[in-house]
């Protein structure tokens, strides 16, 4: 790419266009790129979370990541304009689904430290369901929104004029049936290994 710049525009031109076009457009495409997969990442997430909800229950080891984000924070405005949106949008839905296993845990903690006759145990408990309502409407939410804000951010990653685009599987909505059976089967092979495992301490 140098040498075609030199030969086109010389020395000091081609200094000027690769510094001021192709360098922040080849930065935006991987600013896009490392943000999808991160994004990629919490979709798995969600859709383990969307299968095992329970109305009375967030599962206390969930947490989505953001590390990326976090890392390029200052850099994610080079994106266009719509897409920043989204992924500040996404992001903050990110964020509260980590937070509220971690606000479930604490609630029923206190809820097991206070008596059984106390006045705050309905009052307790209903925040315990609140929790997981809130969390489990949050994984929904926050899953639609991966699937608008994923396509633009492969859209930026991968440009139409970009070779790289066709080495790349396009986007598509996450699949919570296909997800389902890839976790059922995952669960029998699991159990039938234990089952194999029982046998054997049998023998």
């Amino acid at each position: 790419m140098t040498a075609i710049l030199l030969g086109l525009f010389g020395g000091a031109g081609a200094t000027l266009l690769w510094e001021l076009v192709l360098k922040p457009m080849r930065e935006r495409r991987n600013v896009a790129e490392v943000l999808s997969a991160e994004v990629s990442l919490n979709l798995e997430l969600l859709a383990a979370a969307a299968l095992h909800a329970r109305p009375d229950n967030v599962p206390s080891d969930f947490e989505l990541s953001t590390m990326v984000f976090d890392a390029m924070a200052e850099r994610v405005g080079e994106l266009p304009s719509q897409t920043v949106r989204e992924v500040i949008f996404l992001y903050r839905y990110f964020k509260q689904l980590s937070e509220l296993p971690k606000i479930y845990v604490r609630s029923v903690d206190a809820f097991r430290a206070v008596s059984a006759d106390s006045p705050h145990r309905k009052a307790m408990e209903s925040e315990i369901r609140s929790c997981a309502e809130v969390f489990n409407s949050l994984v929904a939410k926050a899953t639609h929104r991966v699937n608008l804000t994923q396509p633009m951010l492969l859209v930026a990653a991968f440009p139409w004029w970009s070779p790289r685009k066709y080495r790349h599987a396009p986007s598509k909505e996450l699949d919570l049936r296909e997800m389902a059976e890839r976790v059922l089967v995952s669960q029998a092979e699991r159990a039938k290994l234990a089952e194999e495992i029982r046998r054997r301490d049998r023998e």
